[in-house]
């Protein structure tokens, strides 16, 4: 029992938000059967870091925690929002093909065994019972509204407000029906998700009264290396990719926005609290010549962050440590992707992305 407490709070902590933390205890203290997970993505070009080892880390604590964790590959998402050509059937290539294998990748980065993760294609999914799948879907549109839905296609990466088409509105109770209709207990996501997963759970009862509504477990977004936005997938000087080269690694993050003695809007400080102290059991270690201090080592992010805010520790030395660290991290990715199958699904999404 106390390794599993340990997990369940460091899940918690680390969590940017639990809907609700106290369901998530109990749930995961008494339940007897194994519970269920879930994450989707819209298949969108190549999986970064914020995507994929964030996903994974919370992916490990859960199936070390015994949960049933799976990947939703959203294709029918993917063509609604317009994403790679605009069409169902090239999101199912490359969700069944780059997009598995990247998560497998950054899942083996951070110690899991992709083969306790099962990957699930929506559409293939929908037509096992797509009467009961749209019977759902109708199901949550009428308990919900259209000014609702409309506040909702943020999750999509559009702004609020103005005319969109109508198949743009359905998405948001799609994903609801996605977590309902696969008997889900775990809704998992970044928090850029939360308002579809505050849909689903508001209009769970209403349509299945007897069962205790699906958890909404929320990761953190993670900053973009210039230091101005998110993380983004379309411009890859504010990302590190899953299976960039160590020298791609080391190029972005010597670049990247990390002002002297600033914490709160700090992507190098921010990838480090998130990712490197996640579930970290060896000291951060940053070198330096002895001229310059020699090196120092930290047990916790926040003597970390405290140094860091004194000017005790110099952004390019902060940049070079966490530039070894990621590097050192992604290595079974590299590998992973060195293999020839899996270079040749990358493949098609490289010719797929570079002919748009």
């Amino acid at each position: 029992m106390g390794n599993k407490e340990a997990i369940i709070n460091r899940l918690i902590k680390n969590s940017a938000e639990i809907i609700t933390e106290d369901e998530f205890k109990e749930r995961l203290t008494r339940s007897v059967e194994p519970l269920t997970h879930y994450i989707g993505f819209e298949i969108s070009g190549y999986v970064h870091i914020g995507q994929g080892i964030m996903s994974a880390l919370v992916m490990k604590d859960l199936t070390d925690l015994g949960v049933k964790c799976t990947i939703w590959l959203a294709d029918w998402h993917t063509a609604i929002n317009d994403k790679l050509d605009g069409t169902k059937e090239t999101a199912g290539k490359i969700g069944k093909g780059y997009f598995t294998e990247a998560i497998k990748a950054s899942f083996m980065a951070i110690g899991g065994n992709p083969d306790d993760l099962e990957f699930r294609l929506a559409s293939e999914w929908y037509d096992k019972d797509a009467m009961k799948y749209w019977e759902t879907v109708i199901a949550v549109l009428n308990n919900t509204t259209q000014s609702r839905l409309m506040r909702s296609i943020s999750i999509m990466g559009r702004e609020e407000g103005g005319e969109v088409e109508g198949a743009k509105l359905v998405y948001p109770a799609m994903q609801a029906a996605d977590i309902i209709y696969q008997n889900i207990d775990i809704a998992h996501a970044a928090m850029d998700q939360r308002k579809a997963h505050v849909i689903m759970r508001d209009v769970f009862n209403k349509i299945i009264p007897d069962k205790p509504k699906p958890i909404a477990l929320h990761h953190a977004l993670i900053d973009g290396l210039r230091g101005n936005k998110k993380m983004s997938k379309s411009d890859p000087t504010s990302a590190v990719f899953i299976h960039d080269s160590e020298d791609d690694i080391n190029h972005k993050i010597t670049k990247a926005f990390c002002p002297e003695k600033e914490t709160e809007k700090n992507p190098i400080l921010n990838w480090t609290k998130h990712i490197l102290f996640w579930n970290r059991t060896q000291p951060f270690v940053i070198e330096r010549e002895e001229k310059h201090g020699g090196n120092v080592e930290f047990q916790t992010y926040e003597e970390l962050e405290k140094a860091y805010a004194a000017g005790d520790v110099h952004p390019m030395d902060l940049k070079a440590a966490v530039a070894k660290e990621i590097i050192d991290l992604l290595k079974p990715a590299r590998d992973h992707f060195a293999q020839p199958e899996v270079a040749a699904k990358k493949a098609d999404l490289d010719k797929l992305l570079k002919n748009r």
